[in-house]
């Protein structure tokens, strides 16, 4: 069973490549014969990836750390894994669905929101080819080779989007904190509070995690393109 799904896992990612060229050519001969627009090959490409990994890439990452992060926090709430210890990455293991709570309209418009600015923020910083030219050109220019290239890249384009989105995120998550762990709580309203914190975090990383793919996807059509 177990070899049956990597077969149509596989045969799933190959007929999404085989669309995505059959687009990015079709894309490449409208822009370029029917609009005044005179687009690169590269930048067409750019442009969709870019689009298909903030719009569609986003959601999907964010589910999958969003489990995630529960099953940790929750073996970690049941003494099973303590701080410090190996934990286990994404997929290793079976890890149960979160569970479903009420969430109120202010939780709901938060997160319509979180998405909207996180989506919009990611087309506007790696979509437009020119801006994955100048990020690429900086990061060359203040590099010595190609590991001071990695370092930086991973400073300028994980570590400090994280911090400051954690920065962002911490206020709201000290608050929570602080009401889960007053008694007067329903159980209800403690997994609701918690469930918020864990979706906050998860989507902090992943938010990070597609940027970084994002970043890759246009140093590598400006490398080997």
């Amino acid at each position: 069973m177990k070899i049956t799904r990597l077969l149509g896992i596989y045969a799933l990612g190959m007929g999404l490549v085989f669309v995505l060229l059959l687009a990015w050519i079709g894309a490449v001969y409208a822009i370029n014969v029917y609009t005044t627009a005179k687009l690169s090959a590269e930048a067409i490409l750019n442009t969709m990836l870019t689009g298909l990994l903030s719009v569609v890439g986003l959601p999907i990452v964010h589910r999958a750390v969003y489990r995630h992060h529960w099953h940790i926090s929750r073996k970690l709430a049941s003494g099973e894994l303590q701080v410090g210890d190996h934990m286990p990455i994404i997929g290793a293991e079976p890890s149960p669905p979160v569970p479903r709570v009420r969430k109120t309209q202010w939780q709901i418009a938060l997160y319509v929101a979180l998405y909207a600015l996180a989506m919009a923020s990611l087309l506007a910083a790696y979509a437009p080819f020119g801006h994955q030219e100048a990020l690429n050109a900086f990061l060359a220019r203040f590099s010595a080779g190609r590991s001071s290239f990695s370092s930086l890249a991973t400073l300028v384009v994980m570590y400090a989007p994280m911090a400051i989105g954690l920065g962002i995120a911490m206020p709201l998550l000290e608050i929570d904190r602080k009401r889960m762990q007053s008694r007067e709580l329903p159980a209800s309203e403690t997994l609701r509070l918690q469930l918020r914190q864990d979706w906050v975090i998860s989507f902090v990383m992943s938010y990070v995690t597609v940027s970084f793919l994002a970043f890759l996807t246009g140093n590598l059509i400006l490398n080997h393109l």
